[in-house]
């Protein structure tokens, strides 16, 4: 029912010109972000399409949203426009909408300038549209006790409006609608001159975007990063990010080619198996200074290695970033109060580390292949149970140094028996396909003023070495887990993307399943419903999250281009 709803609103103003010409062409050259859908239809019906979407809709959670005086209001509003107009809205959508619409958007002072271009394939059809939008509008002022009426003017012999702050014009087929009766009336001109020939037929924004863009989105946007990096704000931000370390560290890549990148495209997509929203830059790693070089690898080598997906696992996690260039580098890259910081604490630990190790020459062999893991726990570590349950984490790096393994293992029994006689921690040893795992494990009888919720009981620190392999997790149970996942993955190829994820929508459900009781007693509380009642609505909640498959992303800086897919693989 509520799918019947979603497009009542786009309805309200869709239209088309008398020329078969791009919307782009009504958006004036100052507009500094684009965003175009040239099929609304497809692009609402790959949303309503949707399983998860269709299911979504009959959860007892969400049925308040339909029976909603707002919700009531649209289906009403719907059903007088399919049976005025004489069709269903998704052939509405076509007639109406059916060339495409785009919006334009300019940065400027509150409110920003922005116009709305539609464009359908009947004008007729549009102009009974446009006159029954006006009537409901009247309409809705009388019931609200005004007495006011929609006042028609025309610009340039073109039927224009204002409904509150819009303001609104028809040009033929094509229907603008802005909160900026300039930027309307340029618009209007744009709408009614001949189509551009040639090459400057193609609006700027579209030649830029379809350059990088895989083919066909189902809507895409357009940013002119340009313009944007004119401002003082913009120059201000870039110069604080080079001199702040922990940007530089996480996302100093991405804030670079951002810096140099002229525009920046997204585009939106329907896949065989789900949807996929694709983000490009016409910037890479070629002109990157030496400190970002802790971001990309060098040149033919491995970006990040495959993901890790023990039975379990909620989220998979892997990157590229090179510790070691940055303590060598540290000179350079750091500066000075910062540099001291790290430099102090280093001789600090250093101190109480074994023989004559030092966490410096230990963050040199460190290597640049990060893989981290989120998993539900198959039983938990604890008979004791903790007031807020987590699950279980682990970490996976490969050493870039041969040395690495035999170094990091007695520093980190070092600093394990200093934590346990601060805390009492029990140290315990455990095999597992041939890997000794040392762990240690808080006592169950003993209070600690510091935890009154106990929540130290999620876990158990445990790690293990895994030939060049340093694997740390906060359970035995998921370090046993990660290290049969490491052998499991050595014959699966490598990326050139330096970050890659991916969520479990049925690792979610697991988590969701396991800790059912708060969302009970919200429905009890809310709806009024019985104790099986509630049970009944969280296990269709979990089904239903169940069956939303996999989310993904992956980042690659080529040479010349910034690369970021996200990706919902539908179960």
């Amino acid at each position: 029912m509520f799918r019947r709803a979603l497009p009542v609103f786009v309805l309200a103003f869709v239209a088309n010109s008398a020329r078969a010409a791009d919307p782009l062409d009504c958006i004036p050259p100052s507009a500094q972000v684009v965003i175009v859908s040239d099929s609304p239809k497809k692009l609402v019906e790959a949303i309503t399409g949707l399983e998860a979407f269709q299911t979504a809709q009959k959860l007892s959670q969400y049925r308040t949203v339909y029976d909603s005086a707002t919700a009531k209001r649209a289906f009403q509003l719907l059903a007088t426009f399919e049976k005025k107009l004489g069709a269903k809205w998704p052939d509405l959508l076509g007639q109406l909408a059916g060339d495409g619409v785009a919006l334009g958007l300019q940065f400027a002072d509150d409110p920003a300038p922005v116009i709305l271009v539609l464009r359908g394939k009947d004008e007729a059809q549009v102009k009974k549209a446009l006159d029954l939008v006006a009537s409901v509008i009247e309409d809705e002022l009388a019931r609200g006790g005004s007495k006011e009426k929609l006042k028609w003017s025309d610009i340039t012999g073109h039927p224009a409006t204002k409904i509150g702050d819009a303001h609104l014009a028809r040009v033929g087929a094509t229907v603008l609608l802005s909160n900026n009766e300039t930027v309307l009336k340029a618009s209007v001109a744009l709408a009614a001159a001949p189509p551009p020939a040639g090459e400057a037929n193609i609006h700027k924004a579209r030649r830029d975007a379809f350059k990088l863009l895989p083919k066909d989105p189902l809507a895409w946007l357009w940013l002119d990063l340009a313009s944007v990096k004119k401002s003082k704000a913009s120059k201000d931000f870039f110069d604080a990010t080079r001199q702040d370390f922990l940007q530089t560290l996480v996302v100093g890549g991405t804030i670079d080619c951002v810096k140099r990148a002229d525009f920046l495209a997204v585009g939106v997509y329907k896949e065989p198996t789900g949807h996929r929203i694709a983000v490009r830059m016409p910037a890479g790693r070629g002109e990157f200074p030496p400190e970002y070089q802790l971001h990309v690898p060098p040149k033919g080598e491995t970006g990040s290695l495959p993901l890790l997906e023990p039975p379990g696992t909620l989220y998979s996690h892997s990157l590229y970033l090179d510790v070691g260039f940055l303590w060598k580098n540290r000179a350079k890259l750091l500066n000075d109060e910062i540099r001291g910081q790290f430099e102090k604490a280093e001789k600090d630990v250093s101190k109480i580390l074994p023989g004559n190790a030092k966490v410096g020459e230990l963050l040199e062999m460190w290597g640049p292949h990060h893989r981290i893991v989120v998993a539900n726990h198959d039983t938990p570590p604890y008979k004791k149970v903790p007031g807020q349950r987590l699950p279980a984490f682990g970490y996976v790096v490969a050493g870039g140094d041969p040395k690495f393994a035999k170094s990091i293992e007695p520093a980190l029994r070092s600093a394990a028996i200093i934590a346990s006689l601060q805390f009492d921690l029990k140290i315990s040893e455990h095999k597992h396909d041939g890997v000794s795992i040392v762990a240690y494990r808080f006592p169950e009888n003993k209070e600690l003023a510091d935890d009154p919720d106990g929540l130290r009981f999620n876990f158990e620190p445990c790690f293990a070495i895994v030939e060049d392999q340093l694997v740390v997790a906060t359970t035995v149970e998921l370090c046993k887990k990660l290290i049969t996942a490491l052998k499991g993955t050595e014959k699966h190829p490598a990326s050139s993307a330096v970050i890659r994820g991916k969520f479990s929508a049925s690792g979610a459900a697991d988590a969701l399943a396991a800790i059912p009781e708060p969302f009970i007693t919200d429905a009890i509380l809310t709806r009024g419903i019985g104790l099986d009642d509630a049970r009944k609505e969280v296990a269709a909640l979990v089904a239903w999250v169940r069956s939303l498959g996999t989310f993904r992303g992956e980042l690659a800086i080529t040479a010349k281009e910034y690369k970021l897919d996200l990706v919902w693989a539908i179960k």
